[in-house]
Formats: C-alpha cells, sequence, structure tokens
C-alpha cells in the first residue's frame, strides 16, 4: 500500500487528493494523510475522501519529522520557502519528495541536495507541477532528439473566458503572481545565469487557440536553473521562461503592484504596522470566498504550456516545440491554472511508487520523468500534449529562413 503524506490543504493540495482517490485514474490502496497548519482546512479537504487530517506547522521540525514518518512520498503543497526544510525532514525519515516550484533561487539551494537524496537513495523531483512540472518534462522530451542544445524556452499563456461579474479571478496563488510581477527574473544567456528587469522582454506570441496572439514577457521562475544544470553535458548556452496572463487580469495585478501591494514593507495605518502584500491577499481571498458561492458564471479558462528546445541532429539545426493544451477540467470542475499544477504529483507520485521513476537525486522534471508514459496520463486527465519539429530542408541550419521572415516590410 502506498503512503502518502499531503503538506498543505489549499487548492493544489485539494487537486492532488482529488486525482489520487480517483479510482479509474489512480488505481491501488492508498494511505493518505493531509496537513495543514489550519486543522478545519485539512479537515473539510480529509471528509470529502476519508482521509485523515493532521494539523502541522512545517516550521515545526520535530513535529513535521512525527507527521511523515513511514510515508513513501511526500507532496510538498505549501509555499516554496520551506522546500528546503521539508526536503532535509524527507532525508531524515527515507521518503521521496515532490514540490510544485522554488521560484529560481529556492530552486537553485535546492539541486544543492541531490548528492544527498542520491546517497540515500530517494528521489526529489523539484517543481512538479504545470510549469514548472509538466513544461519540464516536455523540455526533456525535446532536447532528448537532440545531440547539442543551444536554447531552452518555456513559455506559458493563460487565458481565462468565463462570462462573470467577478472583479478577479486567481489563476494560482497571488502571492507568486505578484512576486512574479516585481521580483527579478534570472535567465541563462550564453551560458550565464544573470538577472533582466522584471518585466522585459515582452513580445507578441502565437499560441494554439483559444489564446492566439498574446503578450509574453520575463518573469521570476525555476526552468532557466534546471535546464541550465540538466542540459549542460549537451552545451545549452541559452534559456527562459516567459508569461503571458489574459490581459484584464494582467491590468489588474500591474495595477496593484504599481501602487505598492506587492511589498511586504510596513505601512502604518492608525498607528499600526501593515504589510500591505498580505493584506491585499487577505482581501482578495475573503472577496473570492464571498463571490464562489454566488454561483455566477460557468468556469472557462485555458492553459497553453510550450517548451521549444533548438540544437542539432546529426550536424543539422532542428527546432523541436512540444506544448500542452489546458481547459477547464470537465470531470471535476477545476480550473485549467489549478487542474494543471494539482494533477501532475499526483502521476508522479504514483510512477515513482510503480517503478517507472528509477532515477535518484534531486532533479527538475526534465531529467528523471519518463516523457511518453506521463504525457499518456496528462491525456488521461484532459491534458494532450503534441509536438511539432522543425528542420531545414535546403541547408544545415536556419540562417537563410530567419533571413527572410525577419525582413523589414
Amino acid at each position: 500500500m502506498m503512503k502518502l503524506v499531503i503538506l498543505g490543504a489549499g487548492l493544489q493540495g485539494n487537486i492532488c487528493c482529488t486525482d489520487l482517490c480517483d479510482a479509474e485514474l489512480s488505481p491501488g490502496e492508498k494511505e493518505i494523510i493531509i496537513a495543514d497548519y489550519d486543522l478545519k482546512k485539512a479537515e473539510d479537504v480529509a471528509k470529502k475522501f476519508g482521509l485523515k487530517a493532521v494539523q502541522l506547522d512545517v516550521r515545526d521540525h520535530d513535529r513535521l519529522v512525527e507527521v511523515i514518518k513511514g510515508a513513501d512520498i511526500v507532496l510538498n503543497c505549501v509555499q516554496y520557502n520551506w522546500n528546503i526544510d521539508i526536503m532535509k525532514a524527507c532525508l531524515e525519515v527515507k521518503a521521496h519528495y515532490i514540490d510544485l516550484g522554488g521560484l529560481f533561487h529556492v530552486t537553485k539551494k535546492q539541486l544543492e541536495l541531490d548528492e544527498e537524496f542520491k546517497a540515500a537513495g530517494l528521489t526529489a523531483v523539484l517543481g512538479m507541477g504545470s510549469t514548472p512540472g509538466t513544461m519540464n518534462v516536455m523540455a526533456g522530451y525535446a532536447a532528448s532528439k537532440l545531440d547539442t542544445i543551444e536554447e531552452a524556452k518555456a513559455i506559458c499563456a493563460c487565458g481565462d473566458f468565463t462570462r462573470t461579474n467577478a472583479i478577479i479571478g486567481i489563476p494560482y496563488s497571488l502571492l507568486t503572481v505578484m512576486e512574479e510581477h516585481t521580483l527579478e527574473p534570472w535567465i541563462l544567456k550564453d551560458g550565464v545565469l544573470q538577472p533582466v528587469p522584471a518585466g522585459s522582454g515582452r513580445e507578441i506570441i502565437d499560441f494554439t487557440e483559444p489564446i492566439g496572439p498574446a503578450e509574453a514577457f520575463y518573469c521570476i521562475h525555476s526552468e532557466p536553473v534546471q535546464f541550465a544544470s540538466s542540459f549542460k553535458e549537451k552545451g545549452i548556452k541559452n534559456a527562459s521562461f516567459k508569461l503571458s496572463l489574459s490581459e484584464d487580469f494582467e491590468e489588474r495585478i500591474s495595477f496593484l503592484a504599481g501602487l505598492g501591494f506587492a511589498t511586504e514593507d510596513p505601512v502604518s495605518v492608525q498607528g499600526q504596522d501593515v504589510n500591505p502584500l498580505r493584506t491585499m491577499i487577505a482581501v482578495v481571498n475573503k472577496y473570492l470566498e464571498n463571490y464562489d458561492g454566488s454561483q455566477d458564471g460557468e468556469l472557462n479558462d485555458c492553459d497553453v504550456l510550450r517548451a521549444v528546445v533548438t540544437g542539432t541532429k546529426d550536424g543539422i539545426e532542428k527546432e523541436i516545440m512540444v506544448e500542452c493544451v489546458i481547459r477547464t477540467s470537465e470531470k471535476w470542475g477545476f480550473m485549467a491554472g489549478a487542474l494543471d499544477t494539482g494533477v501532475p504529483p499526483s502521476i508522479v507520485a504514483q510512477m515513482i511508487y510503480n517503478g517507472q521513476i528509477t532515477e535518484r537525486g534531486a532533479f527538475g522534471a526534465e531529467k528523471g520523468i519518463p516523457a511518453i508514459p506521463y504525457f499518456k496520463e496528462l491525456s488521461r486527465r484532459q491534458m494532450p500534449v503534441y509536438c511539432v519539429e522543425k528542420t531545414p530542408l535546403s541547408g544545415s541550419d536556419f540562417t537563410q529562413l530567419r533571413r527572410e521572415m525577419y525582413k523589414p516590410k
């Protein structure tokens, strides 16, 4: 029997449980504990599936070890700030580990635990949501088709077509959204990881329908450091992550960030220090709680995850694009942006337990996850993946094609 502990009973922990407890999609006996700082949240999720709920503050190391002891796999769905502490606890109890990402800087530190996890015979998959996560598996698949790699680009587009009176809808953690809009992104350029200004690198990209042409920009993410590490032997020189959000949502977030609601620097209000970011998140979450009960509008959103890897095969330049299209879940009713983040940890946990993932150490999903079996599991959950390969037929590289494409009109 597979024994799992899910840390965090928020939206992603809820979706993990939903997938793991679906007898059709995830067969087999499981013993699952759902843990959260807020016991009521854990109990609400546990009650739906007949699981065990426990109260846990992951900052309490001894209590954390007590809760995860005996688990085969720990699924970390809490905010990334505590990833390293949780990984060390997993080493202590000898449990495999999966998280949803470390927003570059934490991921970089997590990769340093690779040798410790290898020595313990354990797997730690760093960033196994949508992006990082599925995005990385797609990039790994593309990279496997090449002898050398010049560049790996991760691009995510989010579109929301819900007809609703809601002031704002959140595709994923609002805290993460604000950090993506204000923290300095890092890219790999000419073999060196370096920062670029937040929101820079803007370009219009033609995404798969229903999104279509949309503006994308650099934002802080884990993929550049993961690709730099995993594709080093193939000579990777450049790597980046770009994000495109729906225009209305982007305007609202930029407005809030511009006013200063993205900072945690205290502001004095009637003699009391107030944290602008945490206050804003609390206010928005309260609004969403009230709004969710209104049953206004039928969810209709879309995520497009696109990995583009360029390099050479047998001396000929190639560009390989792998893409996943996700719509609102028909089966469960989850938004696309939540579905494609919460389901992958469930799939990968089962692949680890079933012996389909044998790689040991701490690594990004581009490295140790068998792509085709993983993609087939995504497809069973309404998330199809496809690949387009571009090869020059009139020469060994794209030089002439690029010259003609980018001539001024």
